[in-house]
């Protein structure tokens, strides 16, 4: 741990932090303690949480109210985790047709809109409390500083930045956060052949103890050195996100950075949901969300594939009770070596989109996609398909026609803006899109195979 980096996170952010009204600080000391719980502990505290919040939204979110009304039941029936089962899950249509009926009434002049591009092709658009953007951010704080990027310590991103226009304003806000965080910032979405020996400058010119990024793109830069070399730098630890990670990732990465390998699995809707600890045990945020596992409504036994429904015990705005998420998952019976009481998850399905490849060379991580078509609310779905290397089909469900018309030349621009001129982009507008046997379906396809 630096001398920077521990003087940012005991004066310089508290002191920030203050300033601005919020205790962050104060939770991640919290979470520091909770999460060494025991697995019977951890349980209560859930069912306190669970008990506040299902109050909460009985008392004050219509939809909600009506919920547990058309079962017979009060939150007084809910007396530990299992009685949870008896509520059917909650999906992002709900949200989407409901979102106002879903909005707690006591909170409606405490809330800002958040969205979600959706890794699954939904966009998604939802409130949150100020507590529970604290509560996130304090998560994060304490599950990065697992893999040793706790903010203040040197870290280098290989992530996404805002699509489209940004104010000078917002450029020089960002621009200040990077140099108090000591945080480097590369663009993937511009990453390809050509800007790998750029991008691998920037890393060896900036000198981090962190390497955080997509978990694709990484592996791209990974390759590239395998085949070039050209690292001149050591790093203390890896850290990826926004995908999933495979054992053959893992171990390429580990391999050319001679350091650990962190895996984080999260969301827009909440931020950190699991994170490795030091001893490889992707723990979940047990103290800030419930997570289950389930298949025809059941638990899954510890090694099983079920569908992830995960509960929010702290966004009061928009309350997330048993939210089907989108995402398959594993859950992992035992105690992790390290001693923290988080439960374990085995392994996540379904959240590694593909990656486009152009012809002159770029790759574009499938992230890009709904990260750019959250931000156009006319589109009620998405998917992207890749069959040749110079065409990329976008199928788009948009019922309000006029709308469509008016925002396809601009999301047309931004998207030939990343991928080049020398990629054909059509659009077709299709009313539903195709799932799979699981009830999903991807996002983004290619059957261009990635070479580097």
């Amino acid at each position: 741990m630096s001398l920077y980096g521990k003087t940012f996170r005991n004066l310089l952010w508290p002191a920030y932090e203050a300033l601005r009204g919020h205790r962050t600080p104060q939770l991640v000391r919290q979470l520091d303690r909770s999460q060494w719980l025991s697995a019977d502990g951890m349980a209560a505290l859930q069912v306190t949480e669970l008990q506040k919040l299902l109050r909460h939204a009985y008392d004050h979110s219509p939809w909600h109210r009506q919920r547990f009304d058309n079962l017979g039941i009060s939150p007084a029936n809910f007396r530990s985790l299992t009685d949870l089962r008896r509520l059917s899950p909650m999906t992002k249509d709900d949200i989407r047709q409901q979102g106002d009926e879903i909005l707690a009434a006591n909170y409606r002049d405490r809330v800002f809109p958040h969205k979600t591009g959706g890794s699954t092709g939904v966009p998604l658009q939802f409130y949150m409390t100020r507590d529970s953007f604290e509560w996130r951010t304090a998560v994060r704080a304490r599950g990065y500083g697992w893999a040793g990027a706790a903010d203040g310590e040197k870290a280098f991103y290989l992530w996404s930045v805002a699509v489209g226009k940004v104010t000078p304003f917002q450029h020089r806000k960002s621009a200040l956060m990077d140099a108090l965080l000591r945080r480097k910032m590369f663009n993937n979405f511009r990453l390809s052949h050509a800007t790998l020996p750029e991008c691998l400058e920037s890393l060896n010119r900036f000198g981090p103890c962190v390497l955080v990024g997509y978990t694709s793109m990484l592996e791209y830069l990974a390759r590239y050195i395998q085949k070039a070399g050209g690292l001149r730098i050591k790093v203390r630890s890896v850290l990826t996100a926004a995908e999933g990670l495979n054992a053959a990732q893992r171990e390429l990465l580990q391999t050319v950075f001679k350091a650990p390998v962190f895996a984080s699995y999260g969301s827009r809707e909440f931020m950190l949901i699991a994170m490795d600890c030091e001893h490889g045990g992707l723990h979940i945020s047990a103290d800030n969300l419930l997570v289950e596992c389930v298949r025809n409504g059941q638990p899954v036994a510890p090694g099983e594939i079920g569908q992830v429904l995960i509960t929010d015990f702290h966004n009061y705005g928009t309350p997330f009770i048993r939210y089907q998420i989108g995402d398959l998952a594993e859950a992992k019976a035992g105690n992790c070596p390290c001693g923290r009481g988080l439960p374990l998850l085995s392994t996540v399905h379904g959240r590694i989109p593909d990656t486009i490849q152009t012809p002159d060379g770029k790759l574009i991580s499938g992230i890009f996609f709904p990260h750019l078509l959250k931000e156009f609310d006319w589109i009620d779905e998405f998917q992207v398909i890749q069959k040749e290397l110079d065409r990329v089909i976008v199928k788009l469900v948009a019922p309000h026609q006029a709308a469509a018309e008016k925002g396809l030349p601009q999301l047309r621009h931004q998207i030939l803006n990343v991928l080049g001129s020398t990629v054909r982009l059509d659009f077709e507008f299709v009313t539903e899109i195709p799932r799979n046997a699981t009830g999903k379906h991807r996002a983004v396809m290619s059957e261009i195979p990635v070479t580097i």
